[in-house]
């Protein structure tokens, strides 16, 4: 009976273990806009982490196409319905801000200390994403705008690229009198014309009054800014712009560059590497950085970031990924996913890239830049502004209607943050 009994209790204790379950698998939700190609290119990175801790299963999941117009809507219906990601890409500034100052994502301050994070970023992208003296994310992109440009248009009409902003409009009379629209926008979302009305303002108003503008402590209505609003109205009364372009994608507004019916568009950095994905080849384009008359010259830039929700079910696990992923070795392995790193020492091979290695050497060097006015602002004053810049490319408002509309958006904006 003894021996019948040790039996029965070592088949127990054998049945007991068999059942046992496997250590927990941690799942993390990555949440992104990438588009197809960079999904494609991302999905091996997944697969080395995965490798790297076979505990942890990561789901990427995308909102892409829409830039700033869509995605954050996502992500805020998701935090709000108590079901976050792990971690999440975003912007800086404003469109940051609302997460921040809801108290929805992390104060990674002791983290970054933990990982020595700050001194493996680009300096000036730590900065942008600073927020009340705290850090919120960790840079992923550096980002800078200018204008680019076809190559054998410009040469077949005598063109240089324009060093003063009187060179840049006489660029586009050139082109009208030979059919060649100047640039092209599309203007469905309203970020995408956005670029070439920040730096009308920029021009207009030069970097201090820009700066007070975008923090609300100068006038729209104010005389540079009419000014400015007066510009774009030129732009497209002239012609010079493709027409129509209101309800046009940003993605599609490439096409008349890409057929040379339009010599130019304001993109950023990354355009070489859109360009090649939409099956056209880069090797005829080129950029500038749009003159504005004033020292230093800056232009329009901004960081991508990795960020956790403060109510993230994996903090720790979600911490790794992102130290993982902005490893220099890591990206070293994978070139092509961060061709605008914001990590030091990351750079693109120059014979590959070209034109993103010449961008790199100005992104990485200067602090000399100014956001996009979408990151300046919130997303409730954007559509103001947004209003109010369609209108004005559409007829239907004057440059000097156009600053005062602004200014009243602003004011009623401000009466509800008192």
């Amino acid at each position: 009976m003894r021996i019948f009994g040790w039996i029965v209790a070592a088949a127990a204790g054998a049945l007991a273990l068999a059942a046992a379950p496997a250590e927990a698998q941690t799942k993390l939700r990555f949440f992104t806009n990438f588009d197809a190609s960079a999904v494609r290119i991302w999905q091996p990175i997944l697969d080395a982490y995965e490798k790297a801790n076979p505990n942890v299963k990561v789901t990427m999941e995308t909102v892409a196409g829409s830039g700033a117009a869509i995605y954050p809507d996502v992500l805020r219906t998701s935090m709000a319905a108590g079901d976050p990601p792990d971690v999440f890409f975003m912007w800086g500034g404003e469109i940051a801000g609302p997460f921040i100052d809801a108290g929805q994502v992390m104060d990674l301050g002791a983290i970054y200390d933990k990982h020595g994070w700050k001194q493996r970023m680009t300096p000036w992208t730590v900065d942008a994403i600073t927020r009340n003296g705290k850090i919120w994310g960790v840079p992923f992109n550096a980002r800078g705008m200018g204008f680019f440009y076809r190559k054998d248009i410009f040469a077949k009409h005598k063109i240089s690229e324009p060093k003063s902003y009187a060179e840049l409009e006489q660029v586009c009379e050139t082109l009208k009198k030979n059919n060649v629209y100047c640039a092209s926008f599309g203007g469905k979302f309203g970020w995408h014309p956005m670029r070439l009305l920040d730096y009308f303002i920029e021009t207009a108003c030069g970097p201090d009054m820009h700066n007070k503008l975008n923090r609300l402590e100068a006038s729209w209505d104010s005389a540079c800014a009419v000014d400015a609003y007066g510009r774009l109205k030129k732009w497209v009364d002239r012609g010079w712009l493709v027409p129509d372009f209101l309800s046009v994608t940003p993605a599609d507004a490439r096409m008349p560059v890409y057929l040379g019916d339009a010599a130019m568009i304001i993109e950023g950095d990354w355009f070489e590497f859109v360009v090649r994905g939409d099956k056209q080849s880069s090797a005829n384009l080129d950029f500038f950085l749009p003159p504005t008359g004033h020292q230093p010259l800056r232009y329009s830039a901004f960081p991508h970031q990795w960020m956790i929700p403060a109510k993230a079910k994996n903090p720790e696990a979600s911490a790794h990924f992102i130290d993982f992923i902005t490893s220099p070795g890591l990206q070293k392995q994978f070139p092509a996913a961060f061709l605008a790193s914001a990590t030091v020492g990351i750079e693109p091979d120059c014979k590959e890239w070209p034109i993103t290695c010449k961008w790199r050497q100005i992104i990485t060097t200067s602090r000399d830049i100014y956001p996009p006015t979408d990151q300046a602002f919130t997303k409730e004053l954007m559509d103001g502004f947004f209003e109010v810049q369609s209108g004005i490319i559409a007829g239907k408002i004057a440059p000097a209607d156009g600053g005062k509309q602004m200014q009243a958006k602003a004011e009623a904006w401000k009466a509800t943050k008192k």
